[in-house]
């Protein structure tokens, strides 16, 4: 590698970049990894040292880097059409994609409108619901929405109006319209100070007694099904989707999953709602969808929501430049036959031994707890010494993220949390690797701070 040629890419990064959840002052004092080229569930910088991706590049590469079914996809494509507007036209490929999606998504959905990131994707589908819960109205009566704490579901302003982390969200909350807020089912930090062992899932009733509450105002009720991601790695205990579902349904009120970060495969079934038979009105898909190649979203709803949006206003007044991308969907409709004939989700019982495993080396360590699971999103957060209640610091997070990645594991913290998400495909070999370097990453660390 020419050291100057990467010198003067950090220099220009940092003189003309600003990147996404970065604070300002950590970057322009690290020496930024500069990415060059993937494979499988390897990374690799100029110098061509090899990084295991353990974020799957944040949660979106679902079968791995330069997967060959996929980079075929892209190359058939590309002699074909590179674009073609979706308004007032359409292509063979969108149209077969959204009968593929709709095929293996639950059956209370029928239509799809596509777009191309998460937060758009939800955007999307709080614009539906609120279409189609006031479309027999002549003025709105139905306009707020109800979420949970420490949900994430974008960065644009209905999407921030709707999420409830607060150091991403409360320097916009100007901007935005609030909605209702219920308690996240957290077990570990209960916010009705319960204990697991002897609750019956009190927060769902209180998500329940909301709805019931302000059903003729509520538009709709969005939720990550079973894991909420960026709000900490939250696995849901078993039984509070179904419940609170079912109370949304029986009351009219539209029920819209976001499975942006947890669908196709990441919780160990296609789609986190199969887990507990719940069919919503709105699903919100994206990141994965593509194998984590080109930026494509997708929103499905139901018959029902679609005849009443046929009829009042008759339009959808919504779009983007670049809906139903030819290329993003060729390799989303590759990533799906992938999924069907190659079956990556049958080595998550594999992943999760190796995981058990670690988990028991990590005993000794009483800096860890609130160790979790589900499917192949791996988790766990780091104390101060001897007190389970007290965060980590940023320090002491930055750190263990550094020595990881000096020794080839790239990770990426969230608050005190570290967590595991690799690829789909990775094998047991590359994810007992990820599992070594992160527990001496953390035991370095802990003996200096």
């Amino acid at each position: 590698m020419d050291i100057n040629r990467s010198e003067n890419l950090v220099r220009k990064d940092k003189s003309i970049l600003m990147h996404p959840f970065t604070r300002f002052s950590d970057w322009q004092e690290e020496i930024p990894l500069i990415i060059d080229r993937g494979s499988g569930c390897h990374l690799f910088d100029l110098e061509g040292k090899s990084y295991l991706d353990g974020t799957s590049s944040l949660w979106v590469n679902l079968l791995g880097h330069r997967h060959p079914k996929l980079d075929a996809a892209l190359r058939e494509q590309i002699d074909k059409m590179a674009h073609s507007t979706f308004l007032g036209l359409t292509h063979e490929g969108g149209i077969l994609l959204a009968e593929e999606i709709l095929d293996i998504a639950p059956d209370s959905l029928s239509r799809v409108f596509y777009s191309d990131n998460g937060s758009t994707a939800v955007e999307i589908a709080l614009k539906i619901a609120f279409l189609s819960q006031n479309a027999h109205l002549s003025s709105p009566s139905s306009s707020t929405f109800l979420s949970l704490t420490c949900s994430y579901h974008g960065d644009t302003l209905g999407a921030v109006g709707i999420g409830g982390i607060e150091r991403f969200h409360d320097m916009f909350r100007p901007m935005v319209r609030e909605s209702l807020k219920s308690p996240a089912p957290d077990c570990y930090h209960c916010p009705l100070n319960l204990k697991r062992e002897t609750c019956s899932i009190d927060c769902a009733d209180i998500a329940v007694e909301t709805m019931k509450t302000h059903r003729d105002s509520l538009c709709g009720f969005i939720l990550e099904p079973l894991l909420q991601a960026a709000g900490g790695m939250i696995v849901w205990p078993e039984g509070y989707l179904g419940r609170v579902s079912k109370t949304a349904q029986e009351l009219g009120i539209p029920l819209i999953l976001d499975e942006v970060a947890t669908g196709f495969g990441r919780t160990g079934t296609l789609f986190a709602c199969q887990r507990e038979n719940v069919s919503p009105d709105i699903l919100c898909l994206g990141k994965g969808l593509t194998g984590g190649y080109l930026p494509l979203a997708a929103t499905l709803f139901s018959e029902e929501i679609y005849r009443r949006l046929s009829k009042n206003p008759g339009i959808f007044y919504h779009g983007h430049s670049y809906t139903a991308n030819p290329l993003a969907v060729s390799v989303s409709r590759a990533t799906l036959r992938v999924l069907k004939e190659e079956n990556p989700l049958g080595g998550v019982p594999e992943k999760e031994g190796i995981y058990r495993d670690f988990q028991a080396r990590l005993n000794d360590l009483p800096r860890i707890g609130n160790d979790r699971h589900i499917g192949l999103v791996f988790a766990f957060d780091v104390f101060d010494p001897g007190d389970t209640k007290v965060p980590a610091d940023s320090g002491v997070m930055n750190s263990i993220r550094m020595r990881a990645q000096k020794k080839g594991l790239i990770v990426r913290p969230l608050a005190n949390t570290l967590y595991l998400i690799p690829p789909l495909t990775v094998t047991g070999k590359e994810f007992s690797a990820m599992c070594g370097i992160l527990e001496e990453s953390m035991r370095e660390t802990f003996t200096t701070n």
